[in-house]
This record gives structure tokens, sequence and C-alpha cells, in this order.
């Protein structure tokens, strides 16, 4: 499997405190990945470092072999990568089909969100919009709230608007970061629906950071597992499981794979 993803010695300092510590993977094309660890592992800044939010101290992020290191989030963008975020970032106000539409900008020829993040990949004709708009609201069973105003949904349905945003952006890697958060089990479950669903149907390669193992040990054909800003162990699902620093340092007693 080739690589979609390559991560190689990243770190991030902030003073003399090293968040990251010489971290190194990679994610396959077509792949789901979990990144996991206790809170302060470094997880989010990683997350960040890798999507550009933040500049690596070292260390570089390949893209499909490309160098995209410390390069600002929205030229990332435009090589493949969309990220979504563990707290809801939209428009409250705006329709669900608006926030989607207002996603959709920077890949519509000519406009100027085109233009300005150079997008040459994935471009839509301005007629085309709607139709993309419904493909997308299709993706994630949300046509019947199309209409509906981002801020009066419930909490599950406004993670899945934020999913479909990140959709718009036509990612060839989506990076979630807690996707699960404040969700119940019914969510849960249609969230695992769904991250098979876009890797089996949209050929979408998923790197996700989650505390909810049950998704991340159904989902994930690998997981790399962070502790104090170092990788400590990577595997399939069932190595993780039996790996005794893992246990140790993060999943703890046996049942956690139903907390």
């Amino acid at each position: 499997m080739s690589a979609m993803l390559e991560i190689h010695g990243l770190s991030k300092q902030f003073g003399g405190l090293a968040a990251v510590k010489d971290l190194s993977f990679q994610v396959g094309r077509g792949e789901i990945v979990g990144l996991i660890g206790p809170n302060g592992a470094g997880k989010t800044t990683a997350f960040n470092t890798i999507s550009g939010v933040l500049p690596p101290t070292r260390g570089r992020v390949l893209l499909d072999g490309k160098d995209v290191t410390g390069r600002r989030p929205s030229a990332i963008v435009a090589s493949g990568p969309a990220r979504t975020f563990q707290s809801t970032t939209t428009f409250s106000e705006e329709t669900v089909e608006k926030n989607i539409e207002f996603a959709l900008l920077s890949r519509i020829e000519g406009s100027a969100p085109q233009r300005l993040m150079r997008r040459t990949h994935g471009l839509l004709a301005p007629q085309a919009l709607a139709g993309e708009v419904d493909k997308i609201l299709d993706i994630v069973n949300m046509q019947a709230w199309r209409e509906v105003p981002a801020g009066t949904l419930a909490y599950g349905l406004q993670k899945k608007l934020g999913i479909a945003i990140g959709l718009a952006a036509k990612p060839s890697v989506l990076l979630m970061d807690e996707p699960a958060a404040g969700l119940n089990h019914e969510e849960c479950n249609e969230l695992t629906r769904l991250l098979r669903k876009l890797q089996k149907e949209q050929g979408l390669t998923l790197l996700l950071v989650e505390h909810h193992m049950a998704i991340v040990m159904e989902v994930c054909e690998r997981i790399v597992v962070l502790v104090h800003g170092e990788k400590i162990a990577e595997g399939s699902p069932e190595q993780i499981r039996a790996n005794p620093a893992v246990v140790e340092a993060y999943l703890g007693a046996p049942d956690y794979a139903h907390a």
C-alpha cells in the first residue's frame, strides 16, 4: 500500500516544553489510522502541526510524496487534506445547505477563494454547486436537515455537519479531531458506519484522534500511540490491545473498549 501521508521526525517545542518528539508514521492510501493517547500526550499538537496550524520545530510532512511541511493551512488544504475539529465550527444562523455552500467556495472555478488558495484540483463550475451540495448531504445522510439553521441542530448532527464541511474540500486525506466526542451510543454507531462509508465508497484516507476506544478498535487498521509527545507503539488493533506498555500507559483495565 502506497503512503498518502508521511510524517518524518516531527517535533514541536514551546519554549523548553517538547509537546511532540521525533514522531514518525505513515497513513496508507485508503487506510484508516487512529492516533491515541492520554490527555496531554501531544495528539492535538501533532494534528495542528500536520495540518499547518502550527509550524514544526523539526521534521517533515509529506502528502502523496510532496513536502508540505510548514505550509499555511489553506495551502495544505489546496493540496489535498482537510480537517474536522472537536468543537463544531459552523455559521450557526445559516442553514445546513448554506454552510456547505460556503465550504465549497474554494472549489468554484474563478471564485476569489479558489484564486487565493491557488487550487487546481477538484474544481466545480458555478452551475454544479447545487449538485455538489446534494451529493455531500447524501453522503452524511442529512438531506432532511438542509434548510435547518446549523445552530439549532442537535449536537450529533452538528458533528456530522462538521464532517460534511470537511468533505466539501474534496480531500484526499481527512484529519478528524475526536469525531465521537460528546456523542451518545447510537450516534457513535452511526459515526462508525459513516467512517466506513467514507473509506469504502468515497475512497478517503482517514487519520483520526479519538478517545472512544470502541470506535478506534473497530474502524482503524492501524493505531499510533502517543505518551508525553513520544510514540510508544504502532500496530494493528490486536497488537495495540496486547501491548503491555500501551495498557499500562493508556488502555488500563480490559473492559476499556466498552467505555
